[in-house]
């Protein structure tokens, strides 16, 4: 048996990731594996679970000083998932509007893209002045291309110059989750479900935020 959990999540054998996760967090208390236990019962959609493991987390890090807004990212995502929508909001738009607290990323332009995605699905223009400030920020092509000011090759360019075919997947699916933010700004909802589907189906090697947002949005197609 595996004793790594991502080893067992990328091969989509999540209950015996999260048994993993748990024995091995009950005899470490590393961030590493609470993250993966979490990660392990959102993806069994135990999101109450994986709220409680997240919301830990962010304790952890708050009191080392060691503050991610990917944990902020994911008890928003978890919130969202469960139906409460202003407490997601919340904690997705704290990262954005407290960067200088955040110090550790993985990807600095998702917590803006995100916002800016609820602010189209919701209709809500507060959101959609908050999250355009933070992307004007961002000169890559993700917020470019939500902005308008890049294009869907250009965009595409993002994973097809990809030689690794874990980071061409993991790219991919960003990509395609990102057209769909586009399609349904411009009133294609088919199309904004066929990007999130494809989204999903590429899984981004289940180490991409945009995957687990696609794959609560297409519960609700």
């Amino acid at each position: 048996m595996a004793t790594n959990p991502w080893d067992l999540i990328s091969i989509n054998d999540f209950e015996s990731a999260y048994k993993i996760a748990d024995e091995n967090y009950s005899k470490t208390y590393q961030n590493f594996d609470l993250r993966a236990r979490g990660i392990s019962s959102f993806l069994l959609c135990n999101y109450e679970k994986s709220l409680t493991d997240f919301l830990l987390l962010k304790d952890i890090e708050q009191e080392s000083n060691r503050v991610g807004d990917g944990t902020f990212l994911e008890i928003g995502l978890c919130y969202y998932a469960i139906g409460d929508i202003e407490k997601g909001l919340e904690y997705i738009k704290y990262p954005v509007e407290n960067f200088r607290l955040m110090k550790y990323t993985s990807d600095i332009s998702v917590p803006g893209s995100m916002l800016f995605y609820f602010a189209i699905k919701l209709n809500r223009l507060d959101l959609l002045k908050i999250a355009t400030k933070e992307l004007k920020k961002q000169k890559v092509t993700v917020p470019l291309f939500l902005l308008g000011q890049a294009s869907e090759a250009e965009l595409n360019m993002m994973w097809e110059e990809q030689t690794n075919e874990i980071l061409k997947n993991r790219k991919e699916c960003k990509v395609e989750f990102y057209k769909g933010v586009k399609a349904l700004q411009n009133g294609y909802l088919e199309k904004y479900q066929a990007h999130l589907n494809r989204c999903v189906d590429l899984k981004g090697n289940y180490l991409e935020f945009e995957y687990y947002m696609a794959s609560i949005e297409q519960k609700k197609f």
